[in-house]
């Protein structure tokens, strides 16, 4: 009796006289091969064949006459997918979506902390107790270990896409939670202006624009100077690319993501500041880098990390770094009020979270505010 249901993709699922199904398909080696048995519901075949397609797309497939015999007759069962498999399938999954400086990272979590100690590990049998015993193990690397843990919890989620698991393993309670190794520092806008003036002076106008503007340093040293607009009723910066070094090579490319693609309003008072930087020290040309190198080349940190470091002792904040300066102005934007969203914008972070840390300081002074309307 034939079947008026449609014909499906892959594989030919085939109601038989006795009112069962047979699910049957060809294989990788071009071939028919059907289950050992036949299912009491069409949607049962369909079950089977899906389970066949998904071990061919992750290359695990087997003839199934082969693959029972040796689970049935021989007692053995069909070689393991390691997670050091798995995860290799998935890394060169991400080739196309991934920059190269995430790939770089994500190489280097799997080959010197997750893989070492969890790569020979079933993906199905995989326990929440191994995941928080390597966990636990981990050497003393916060920033890392957490980036680690993120980075297994995510290959893991597309082993559960793929159903190959039920549930992911990966439940250690904040483990994937960035804690600080040192906290940052606010400096106020007086500081930050004492802190150009104090810096030799091709690095200045770097100092001003990253105090007032938040961009990141690889944000800041690929700036060009199409990206500024230094007009009477509009001062302010465009991020459209960022620097990153890659094996010793600087790279410009695209900002670390989509809410980094943001434009900054300046300060007024920086326009004429900016532009006599951009007339005495930026390359030729619309696309000429505004803070190059003595060399013309993009510029290192280590160049302005020597002066930055002795001026900076001399204001009173010897333990100040650069990044500093991008918290000093998400800082200030929350003290001038900026609401969340604006914050968001500003410093470009995809997460609210992030922003929710600098605009939740300014609850104190709107309670100051709403208390003296008392008065």
């Amino acid at each position: 009796m034939a079947s008026n249901r449609p014909k499906r993709g892959f594989g030919a699922p085939r109601k038989l006289k006795s009112g069962r199904w047979q699910a049957r398909y060809t294989g990788p080696d071009g071939l028919a091969h059907k289950a050992a048995t036949t299912f009491g519901a069409y949607d049962d075949a369909v079950a089977w064949l899906a389970g066949e397609r998904r071990r061919i797309d992750l290359d695990t497939w087997t003839p199934p006459a082969t693959r029972d015999l040796d689970a049935g007759v021989l007692g053995n069962q069909p070689p393991a997918l390691t997670l050091a498999v798995y995860a290799e399938r998935w890394f060169a999954e991400t080739e196309g979506r991934h920059k190269p400086r995430t790939r770089a990272l994500n190489r280097g979590y799997l080959d010197n902390v997750i893989l070492p100690e969890l790569g020979a590990v079933s993906v199905t049998a995989l326990t929440v107790q191994q995941v928080r015993a390597w966990f636990a193990g981990l050497e003393s690397f916060p920033t890392r270990n957490s980036n680690a843990y993120s980075l297994l919890r995510t290959i893991l989620n597309q082993a559960l896409d793929d159903e190959l698991i039920a549930a992911n393993p990966c439940r250690v309670k904040r483990a994937a939670v960035k804690r600080r190794v040192v906290e940052p520092i606010a400096l106020t806008a007086s500081e930050i202006r004492a802190m150009a003036d104090a810096m030799p002076e091709r690095w200045r106008a770097l100092i001003l624009v990253a105090g007032f503007s938040g961009l990141r340093w690889g944000e800041l040293v690929a700036l060009r100077r199409s990206d500024f607009v230094l007009k009477a009723d509009d001062c302010s910066v465009t991020v459209s690319r960022a620097v990153v070094r890659m094996k010793g090579e600087f790279v410009i490319g695209a900002p670390k993501s989509r809410a980094a693609l943001r434009t900054v309003p300046l300060p007024s008072a920086l326009r004429l500041i900016i532009a006599a930087h951009i007339e005495e020290f930026a390359l030729p040309g619309r696309a000429g880098l505004v803070f190059p190198s003595v060399s013309g080349q993009v510029v290192h940190d280590n160049s302005v990390r020597p002066a930055f470091k002795r001026e900076a002792k001399k204001i009173g904040h010897p333990a100040l770094r650069f990044h500093d300066l991008r918290h000093s102005a998400a800082t200030l934007f929350a003290q001038a009020g900026a609401t969340l969203a604006d914050h968001m914008m500003l410093m470009g972070h995809t997460s609210s979270a992030m922003s929710a840390r600098y605009t939740h300081s300014t609850a104190a002074r709107n309670r100051a505010l709403v208390e003296g309307l008392w008065e």
